[in-house]
């Protein structure tokens, strides 16, 4: 029995039929629910973090060998998201449940992490396509400028690349937001069910 098949003989229960589930098995399920969500959530960001780590190497040196000011822009463009989600994290870790934590707490908790996480996806112009964004159409403008004494071809070449760059933003932010629509906000109205059907057999 998995974590949805609880949810469902819990509020099966609720509505009147005679069916009883063990505490210790609930508690077990929604621990075991919500350290799975938290490895998914932790190997995404170690994933992110170590992209935005080498990214910054790589502008940075860029930057510094062809004295570039705007190379050093993006660098730093992505050493900021990339600590954003550091930072991020460890508020996080503050908000794990304790080892002796009710059906309740856990429940609580794991509702917590969603929402936050709806939050950082709903958001994710803001704090992470934003800055890239803004810092690498500084140095496209430049690079179009510079070459404009080149010709037209390598004119178009920048312009190509500054229109591919935005198809694949805009690839990236319709991802998240099809994350949050088919996985998250699911999983919220699953745990917000539960612990409404919880809080209602404790009255």
């Amino acid at each position: 029995m998995n974590f949805e098949d609880l949810q469902k003989a819990w509020q099966s229960q609720d509505a009147g039929a005679p069916v009883t589930i063990d505490a210790g098995i609930l508690l077990k399920e929604v621990r075991r629910n919500q350290q799975q969500f938290r490895a998914t959530i932790f190997w995404r960001d170690v994933r992110e973090v170590g992209v935005a780590f080498l990214l910054t190497l790589y502008f940075l040196h860029r930057g510094v060998r062809h004295q570039d000011w705007t190379d050093c822009l993006v660098a730093a463009a992505c050493f900021g998201v990339g600590a954003f989600m550091v930072v991020d994290r460890l508020l996080q870790r503050r908000k794990h449940p304790a080892a002796n934590d009710s059906i309740k707490g856990c429940i609580e908790t794991s509702l917590h992490q969603v929402n936050h996480q709806i939050w950082l996806l709903k958001n994710v112009f803001w704090w992470y396509l934003l800055p890239i964004a803004a810092a690498l159409g500084i140095s496209i403008g430049c690079s179009t400028w510079r070459a404009r004494t080149s010709g037209i071809p390598a004119m178009f070449a920048w312009v190509i690349t500054a229109l591919l760059g935005a198809l694949v933003y805009w690839g990236v932010y319709w991802l998240n937001q099809f994350a949050v629509r088919k996985k998250l906000e699911p999983r919220r109205k699953e745990l917000e069910t539960l612990l409404t059907s919880l809080n209602e057999n404790s009255h």
